[in-house]
């Protein structure tokens, strides 16, 4: 029979628990997770040995030939390439208060149009002018930001050595701590090939700039430092940013392999897309070069383990003494735990006063005991009624601005045949390019662990492998009294395959002897694991874990094809949730599945940027927007049947019938054959049309 494609847009009710079965039963693994099935120890190891490729240089030669690419791949990674427009930083000075030996200036400014930053800016009183200056960065001391204690001291500490200090708050801390501002952002932002630490950086630089108009500056002796998350700052700035003329970043350089394989679960604002594929930590530092750079760390700290700094800044220096330069690079340790602890803030001292003062030999500065006024003083607020100015953009407004902007730019859908083909062809290819390339191919196998029945069809638990060197649990539900080949569907839950048991789509698709595979990709159900670690090391590795998901899906479709027992060409696949999105980038990337059908899935990725997140972080997959949103994927299924059913917008509520037609009529057109049915009737119509897709179009 012709293969008629077939689009289906429907509105949602509950359906009622009809297949017999236990939770527990549908488990693959007894007791715990298997490494064979830890989606998060295969993304470790996988950054671990991606960071094991980098080569230090073998001369300045070489080194200098690999240099541009390694800036404009680091840019790149932070979504600094191409650089934001400097706009109009409109400064203002909203208070200024006198202490013993400084000043507290209060300082407002936009490092983007209407995206204002709060700071305030150290002024010593009797230091020579034109004064040195650093630029401060503050770690994640959400609350307090610029005015955490600990950071006060060792921003205090620079001034008595005749520093001018800029201190600001970075997105989502202290002043800025504001709906919209939160970390978690970096996950949408991702989408459109941005991160938290391009605004931070951004904040930096324009602090940099800032600190260029004032006559009591001296241009030539601009640093910066931070400490854990100001350290990430500052790290990131030095190699990026040449005017800074020296930096000391504490408590977080390290190396990629040591703190992804020893480190444990970190802020998204760490990971970079692909970053581990493109250079090691050592390079980023030796791109610094020769400008002087401090390292410095805890030796129990247990975030940024201290081999791995200790390695790096050992790599680094070899880059440094290139140019004769090695004296340039240093690291310094103290025997504590994580923080900007006493030993580090006068060494940090020290090193500047060293290289932006010509004072001394870099040796640590004694630090003087001192009382810190009350951290909620209105002389340390930049703003003095509390609000922002009207007007003023969060974090995610320019992202949902960005995304919008990428959103109008796609060309239009084509409905020409030929013309949609190649339209197809080169969207896919790009897709696979932004997930990291496909995987390597290989024959997908599926050993049986166990078996039992329900409601007298054979149940097989299965592992499927996916990787050489991966394998994500399902069980296999075969119609009793089968005799030839039968169609399958796979079916996926955000509640894992477990929430199949109490469904009644498994057995009415048996029934009409149809076979079900109910799965768990990897990360989810019963290979469920910390979803910021799992999510987070997979961007590093470059190869997003929502597209890994999907290569579990068309791994699983292929292990379904090679059975005798099913019928190759007749594997559907059916998603319930957030999980559609999968299924979607599954049959988009590939046309293993002949249908496909999601239920209750987010309409737009758009309507996935909300604070907080509106979508798990798995789906949040880096560039993604910059070439496709969720229509794109739709269109990519056709000719294939496919069913939208209930597709979910913006808050998370379903979509009315009228505006869903609307939206998906592009689609509809592209796939030739548009049907939109509404229903009251949901769990029907996904019988009718698996049915009516597997049984009549082969």
């Amino acid at each position: 029979m012709k293969h008629t494609p077939l689009v289906v847009l429907a509105v949602l009710l509950a359906t009622s628990p009809l297949l017999a079965g236990q939770p527990d039963s549908w488990r693959v693994y007894p007791g715990k997770l298997p490494k064979s099935a830890d989606g998060l120890r295969w993304n470790i190891d996988a950054c671990v040995a991606a960071c094991r490729q980098h080569a230090d240089p073998t001369s300045k030669q070489a080194w200098q030939a690999a240099r541009p690419t390694l800036e404009l791949q680091l840019r790149q990674a932070i979504g600094l390439d191409p650089w934001p427009e400097k706009t109009p930083l409109d400064a203002r000075i909203t208070g200024r208060a006198d202490r013993d030996g400084y000043s507290v200036e209060n300082l407002l400014f936009q490092s983007m149009p209407d995206f204002y930053v709060t700071a305030n800016v150290y002024v010593p009183k009797d230091a020579p002018r034109p004064l040195p200056a650093v630029v401060v960065t503050a770690g994640h001391a959400m609350a307090d930001g610029k005015n955490y204690d600990l950071y006060r001291t060792a921003q205090l500490d620079l001034v008595r050595q005749g520093f001018l200090v800029l201190a600001y708050d970075p997105i989502g801390q202290g002043e800025r701590r504001l709906p919209g501002n939160s970390h978690p952002l970096s996950y949408p932002a991702l989408l459109v090939g941005q991160t938290n630490l391009r605004y931070m950086l951004w904040d930096s630089i324009r602090s940099l700039d800032y600190l260029l108009t004032r006559p009591d500056v001296d241009p030539k002796r601009i640093g910066i430092t931070g400490n854990s998350g100001g350290g990430l700052n500052t790290m990131y700035a030095m190699p990026i940013e040449p005017r800074f003329a020296a930096g000391a970043a504490f408590c977080c350089p390290c190396s990629y392999e040591i703190w992804i394989r020893d480190g444990g679960n970190h802020c998204i604002c760490n990971h970079l897309p692909g970053i581990c594929r493109h250079m090691e930590q050592f390079q980023f530092i030796g791109l610094c070069a020769p400008r002087p750079f401090l390292v410095g760390t805890g030796q129990l700290d247990p975030i940024f383990p201290v081999a791995g700094i200790r390695d790096t800044i050992r790599r680094a220096k070899t880059i440094y003494s290139l140019y004769d330069a090695s004296d340039r690079l240093a690291l310094v340790e103290a025997p504590f735990k994580h923080g900007w602890t006493q030993p580090l803030r006068e060494a940090c001292c020290g090193w500047f006063d060293r290289w932006l003062q010509d004072r001394g030999d870099g040796s640590p500065v004694p630090e003087t005991a001192l009382k810190l006024e009350d951290k909620d003083s209105p002389d340390l607020k930049a703003l003095k009624d509390g609000h922002m100015p009207s007007g003023a953009k969060t974090y995610l407004d320019l992202i949902r601005q960005e995304a919008a902007r990428q959103i109008a730019s796609y060309a239009p859908i084509p409905t020409d045949k030929e013309a949609r083909a190649a339209w197809a062809k080169n969207l896919r290819a790009r897709l696979w390019e932004i997930f990291g390339g496909r995987p390597r191919d290989f024959t997908p196998t599926a050993k049986t662990l166990g078996q039992f029945t329900v409601d007298g069809h054979t149940a097989l638990k299965l592992a499927i492998q996916t990787e050489p060197d991966l394998e994500v649990p399902a069980v296999l539900l075969l119609p009793k009294g089968q005799s030839a080949k039968v169609p399958a569907v796979i079916l996926l839950s955000d509640d894992g395959k477990s929430a199949w048991c109490d469904s009644q789509i498994p057995r009415r698709l048996l029934a009409d002897g149809i076979a079900v595979l109910a799965m768990d990709v990897r990360g989810l159900g019963e290979g469920k694991v910390h979803e910021n670690h799992v999510s987070s090391d997979a961007i590093v590795l470059g190869r997003p874990l929502l597209a890994q998901q999907a290569w579990d899906a068309l791994c699983a479709a292929r292990a379904l094809a090679q059975r005798d027992d099913i019928a190759p060409k007749r594997v559907a696949i059916y998603a319930k949730g957030n999980v559609g999105l999968i299924a979607l980038v599954a049959a988009a990337l590939d046309d293993q599945l002949a249908a496909v059908a999601t239920e209750g899935t987010i309409d737009s990725l758009l309507d996935a940027m909300a604070d907080p997140l509106p979508l798990p972080m798995w789906a949040y997959a880096p560039n993604l927007l910059r070439i496709a949103n969720v229509p794109q994927l739709l269109a990519l299924v056709a000719p294939r049947p496919l069913l939208w059913l209930n597709p979910i917008g913006e808050g998370g509520k379903p979509l009315k019938s009228e505006p869903t037609r609307q939206q998906f009529q592009p689609v509809a057109a592209a796939n030739g054959a548009a049907q939109a049915i509404i229903t009251d009737k949901p769990s029907d119509q996904i019988l009718t049309f698996l049915k009516t897709a597997l049984h009549q179009h082969p």
